[in-house]
């Protein structure tokens, strides 16, 4: 029913860029084990959210809601994000609230136990409400990019992808080897232009380009 209100109702549009998420592989590969010993499994995905964050501050309108009965955009100074999930009984989104307050740590431990109980069939209802944007990862399964629908009635989704090693040209000019990854994000028309849509990417860019700037005080 979500699914076809968002379709029905929201004119999207879908912005792609590839990442060199190089720097982020190996900051991952530090924290996954730093907290391996505590049986928390560090994924791409804390680091993820917490570029979002820096971008929904950069641009809050993409953090938001639009009101149909009143036309009124509701903006969201609070961070709850939906991680779209997988499971025997189809699609479900867990809510993970204040991810501007949690460490990468806290997420990924959050995120390792909300993914558990979703495929289980015991997470509470209050845990499937509250979210003010949708993160979608089909990374682990494959493919290049994917154009998500939009979670109604939030104005934009992200989708993130597989990360695959790649030809990358370095400041020197220089051909190596590095890694990459394609996101894509699916928006409301209706709220945000694409020149937005693109800004708020590239702030996501930058994050996880060099994401120790903006991650590593939080790990």
């Amino acid at each position: 029913k979500k699914m076809s209100e968002s379709k029905r109702n929201i004119p999207h549009f879908t912005y792609v860029d590839d990442i060199d998420v190089t720097k982020l592989v190996e900051l991952r590969k530090q924290a996954k084990a730093r907290y391996a010993d505590k049986g928390i499994n560090v994924t791409y995905l804390p680091f993820i959210m917490k570029a979002v964050v820096e971008a929904h501050r950069q641009f809050p309108m993409m953090n938001a809601s639009l009101d149909e009965s009143t036309q009124e955009l509701v903006v969201k100074h609070y961070h709850n994000y939906g991680i779209a999930t997988d499971t025997d009984q189809g699609l479900v989104v867990p809510v993970i609230s204040h991810v501007d307050q949690k460490s990468i740590a806290q997420l990924a431990a959050e995120i390792q136990e909300v993914a558990a109980l979703t495929r289980e069939g015991k997470l509470g209802g209050d845990r499937l409400q509250g979210g003010t944007f949708t993160l979608t990862n089909a990374g682990n399964i494959g493919g290049l990019f994917a154009t998500p629908v939009i979670n109604f009635p939030e104005v934009a989704i992200l989708g993130v992808h597989a990360i695959k090693k790649a030809p990358i040209v370095n400041d020197e000019g220089e051909i190596v080897v590095g890694s990459k990854m394609y996101l894509s994000v699916s928006i409301d028309h209706r709220i945000v232009d694409g020149a937005t849509g693109a800004r708020w990417m590239n702030v996501i860019k930058e994050c996880l380009e060099d994401p120790q700037t903006l991650l590593l005080g939080a790990i």
